[in-house]
């Protein structure tokens, strides 16, 4: 993932992004886009626009607030970091934003020479005063990491990486300072050593110091980017639905439930996109979306419902080759998370219980028709951090019932479900779950858990919702239960989701509250441990943890998969996300918007 290396991205299944995020082609070296050849040395189409589509609207579009696969895959075309993960080997970071740069170890600090002549994209005031193309400098640089380390930004998720939660004083609290030395030079200095600083010195996407520090009216917000007055006016600013970057696609505008358009950037400083235009056409229903790239009317979609894929096998436009489908892995798992807050799932062997109540096994054979694989934990299926020692938890409801008597849950009046008095006051086992409301299989889902669940005496509530009020309920921890997906990076860092410290702080991504002072102290030994064998050890002690503590029924890891028009060349598939990398994208045949 370009914009934190190690950031979980929320997922779910959703038509055309839902799960396939999309990489900026960034390249190295400066070209004209009249003359330049694109990554595979084709050169632009003169007029071509590539369909994509997306099912809900986040509630941002901000680089650094935002956290869930929609806006990032709108982002990605957009912003740049420094520099990012090469899909071909991923433990290699090559140049984006940054020419160069050195690591001195001792000091633990990172020298970044920037590249100079790159531009921020040109934009407009909402009065519609224009805001030149102002050369991309050092300030920028350091302008967003004062964002993200300012504590009223809601950028919580991501400031948990640069947070010592072993500080004593708030002035300590922050592990890295940023300097700016010249205009295209700037130092990054860690307080303490971090297995993954380089990832999260260079990997994080850079925001324009001059949109981001002035209000609707060009009028500076404050210049003091750690004030409280700053923070308010950047968690509702105008630019928050809009998007002002340096990559190589420009934003053009955004019509909530309809359309995002992007265009291709003239002064681009490299490798310029092949297709002039891109637009996300906002299709709710996956089998709409289906329908319409079988009539050759999209260029790519997700059908991550697998019955709808299979019946896509035996259509007419795939056997006369006019529409190709695509099968790959794609790293990252689903899950069932729980709220720890509430009395019912506060006990571990109620979470137990709960898990083994949900049968797997049947849901990947009938829902996902086998296409997916079941997972243990919090790790990508097939890494190194992943613990294959682990064997998932089978279906049984005796034992599951079994647990929930000895947690003191008995169906005290008869009525069909357990109950227990806590503090004087009869609790109900019952639990609201949140499924994303577009999103068919999960329904399906949740359905086989509410009757599963009911035998053992727990009342399951479906609660549909739509995408940008279900990141609100789950940053603002106002839910029972979710059914989601994590999109994991290469290398992953579990502080951001498991550490204590970040249960009570808002807007994290630790939405369940989950604590447990031994994965604390193994958390904080992998971050300072740069041994690799080590670190496996200590990522195996956390998946066990994890995995007997159950704050998530882990499901699945599941296979992509996609329909997309035979018009669209060179595809292939990488082991990190988002899977694909469009820079490689060429098309035999050129189309337009509607067309």
């Amino acid at each position: 993932m370009f914009r934190r290396a190690s950031l979980m991205a929320l997922f779910v299944m959703v038509a055309g992004i839902g799960a396939a995020l999309l990489l900026p082609p960034s390249r190295i070296g400066l070209a004209a886009a009249s003359s330049a050849k694109t990554r595979g040395g084709v050169t632009p189409a003169k007029a071509d626009t590539l369909l994509l589509t997306y099912a809900n609207d986040p509630d941002t579009i901000n680089a650094i607030t935002a956290n869930d696969n929609v806006s990032d895959a709108f982002q990605r075309w957009v912003y740049e970091p420094l520099a990012q993960s090469k899909f071909e080997n991923p433990d290699i970071l090559e140049p984006v934003l940054a020419e160069k740069w050195t690591f001195d170890e001792p000091k633990l600090e990172f020298t970044i020479h920037l590249r100079k002549g790159v531009k921020w994209h040109p934009m407009s005031l909402p009065n519609g005063k224009a805001i030149a193309a102002k050369e991309f400098s050092a300030r920028d640089v350091k302008f967003t990491f004062d964002c993200i380390l300012n504590p009223g930004i809601d950028a919580a998720s991501l400031r948990s990486y640069y947070e010592d939660p072993d500080a004593k004083e708030a002035s300590q609290k922050h592990k890295i300072k940023v300097t700016v030395i010249d205009n295209y030079t700037v130092k990054v200095k860690w307080t303490k050593p971090y297995f993954m600083a380089p990832e999260f010195t260079l990997n994080v996407p850079i925001m324009p110091r001059h949109v981001y520090s002035v209000n609707e009216k060009g009028e500076p917000i404050s210049f003091d980017f750690s004030s409280k007055e700053f923070a308010e006016g950047f968690n509702n600013h105008w630019a928050n639905r809009l998007m002002c970057g340096t990559g190589p696609m420009m934003f053009v505008e955004w019509a909530k439930e309809e359309k995002l358009v992007v265009k291709r950037n003239p002064d681009y400083w490299g490798d310029p996109f092949f297709f002039e235009t891109v637009v996300f056409r906002s299709i709710p229903n996956t089998n709409t979306s289906r329908q319409e790239v079988l009539q050759n009317k999209l260029d790519w979609v997700n059908i991550p419902e697998k019955d709808l894929y299979l019946q896509t096998k035996d259509h007419a436009s795939v056997k006369t080759g006019k529409v190709k489908l695509a099968e790959y892995e794609y790293p990252g798992y689903r899950y069932i998370g729980y709220n720890l807050r509430r009395d019912f799932l506060k006990d571990k062997r109620v979470r137990l219980a709960l898990s083994l109540a949900v049968p797997v096994q049947k849901i990947v054979e009938e829902v996902w028709l086998n296409l997916a694989k079941r997972t243990t934990g919090p790790f990508i299926l097939g890494g190194s951090a992943y613990d294959t020692s682990i064997e998932p938890l089978p279906y049984d409801l005796k034992k599951a019932a079994a647990l929930l008597d000895e947690a003191g849950w008995k169906d005290s009046d008869g009525d069909g479900i357990r109950d227990k008095k806590i503090n004087n006051v009869s609790i109900p086992a019952r639990y609201d779950i949140i499924i994303f409301s577009d999103a068919p299989a999960y329904k399906t889902m949740a359905e086989i858990i509410k009757e599963s669940s009911r035998q053992i005496g727990v009342d399951v509530q479906i609660t549909p919702t739509k995408w940008a009020l279900m990141l609100q309920k789950l940053r603002k921890k106002e839910f029972d239960a979710c059914m989601l997906g994590w999109g994991a990076d290469w290398k992953q860092d579990p502080f951001q989701l498991w550490h204590s410290s970040q249960a009570d702080v808002p807007e994290s991504s630790n939405a369940g509250a989950y604590q447990n002072p031994e994965v604390d102290k193994l958390i904080d030994e992998l971050r300072v441990t740069l041994n690799p064998k080590k670190q496996v050890e200590l990522y195996h002690k956390i998946h066990r943890i994890i995995f007997d503590d159950q704050p998530y029924t882990f499901l699945f890891a599941d296979m992509q998969t996609a329909a997309y028009d035979a018009r669209l060349q060179n595809i292939k598939h990488y082991r990190i996300r988002p899977a694909v990398d469009h820079r490689e994208w060429v098309a035999t045949t050129p189309r337009s918007f509607g067309k």
